[in-house]
């Protein structure tokens, strides 16, 4: 579970826009982030984030970048602060919780369920759920809000029990869904392809 992000991020390729600052100051945060300097990238993120207020990609990702670092957390304390942090990022509207901000919502959730998994599972089980499905309500064809929802129950049948040919059978049918985005925001997310194909190795 700690490894999700890692091999989940796939990063927008900047060859097909136009150089513009805005441009320039992502694709440098994004490969500052891609050679290990998250903490860093997320300051960087937070900064484009205030120079562009009516653009919620960047946020987007300072907060996912600040998910990912947060599996690696051991420190309760530490981890508690990191994950407050993170929550402030969300939008408060729910007009504004698109698709790709559910699927964040419940990749946190998870990060903080994986520090105690006995104490909060019964709690934080049934939220992350309703994230990703209430990602799937707006979005039914989003590949990862399908890949995340999958790997979820997948990862929660290990300890439970029970059948993951329904989970299988979705990472399939996420497959091409990726192949099929044709949002032409720059940078908007385009992860997730990598890790479906990793899960379904798992399946076979």
């Amino acid at each position: 579970m700690k490894t999700l992000l890692i091999t989940l991020i796939m990063f927008t390729s900047l060859g097909c826009f136009a150089q513009t600052n805005y441009e320039k100051s992502m694709g440098q945060a994004l490969d500052m982030w891609q050679s290990g300097k998250a903490k860093e990238a997320a300051v960087e993120f937070e900064k484009i984030a205030a120079a562009e207020k009516g653009n919620w990609i960047p946020k987007y990702y300072q907060a996912l970048t600040l998910i990912s670092s947060s599996f690696y957390i051991q420190d309760e304390t530490e981890k508690a602060n990191a994950l407050a942090k993170i929550n402030t990022l969300f939008p408060t509207d729910t007009k504004d919780l698109n698709a790709e901000w559910l699927i964040l919502k419940g990749l946190a959730g998870t990060s903080d369920l994986i520090s105690d998994p006995m104490t909060k599972a019964m709690t934080l089980t049934p939220e992350i759920m309703g994230y990703y499905e209430a990602a799937l309500q707006l979005e039914p064809n989003n590949p990862r809000a399908i890949v995340s929802l999958a790997e979820f129950n997948i990862n929660s049948k290990r300890f439970t029990g029970g059948d993951t040919k329904a989970e299988c059978e979705s990472l399939t049918k996420a497959l091409p869904l990726f192949a099929a985005e044709k949002n032409k925001t720059p940078f908007y997310p385009t992860w997730g392809k990598e890790r479906a194909e990793t899960l379904l190795k798992d399946c076979k």
